[in-house]
């Protein structure tokens, strides 16, 4: 006739590794709190702008200004009101008094070094805009902008 285990005995597989249950629970804890340290961290830096400046300006303030001519020139005649161009030049003069910062030197080298990259862009002048727009843009929703033109 086969034994049956009695009530008080309990099944262990290998009795060498059984895991006390302050262990358990002390190593569940310990996981909870590491893995909401780490999502604070990423979720602090997430906002946090890339290091460096775009296209290899030498500072803050002259990549506002290359950013600031950026959004003037992509549109020829002129941003139109209320429109992302208009945003996003208003944003980088605003990033230029939040830096606190001499304006005039900062957007003539910011426009020196964009008329160096559209000349090397060669023929390929109108993409080069767009593509730094395009970076721009998303520098400035690192720095907290929001364009209204998009909700």
């Amino acid at each position: 006739m086969p034994t049956t285990a009695s009530k008080n005995s309990k099944q262990q597989i290998n009795s060498d590794e059984a895991l006390s249950p302050v262990l358990v629970w002390g190593g569940g804890f310990a996981l909870v709190v590491l893995v909401a340290v780490l999502f604070w961290g990423v979720w602090k830096t997430q906002f946090a702008a890339p290091p460096g400046h775009l296209f290899d300006t030498p500072s803050l303030d002259v990549e506002a200004g290359y950013c600031l001519s950026v959004a003037q020139s992509i549109v020829p005649s002129g941003a139109p009101p209320g429109s992302y161009f208009e945003e996003a030049a208003q944003f980088w003069v605003k990033r230029m008094r939040d830096i606190k910062s001499d304006m005039g030197p900062a957007i003539a080298q910011g426009r020196a070094k964009l008329a160096v990259d559209k000349q090397a862009s060669g023929q390929k002048a109108s993409v080069w805009l767009q593509y730094a727009m395009d970076l721009c843009s998303r520098r400035a929703l690192n720095y907290g902008a929001h364009f209204r033109s998009f909700d």
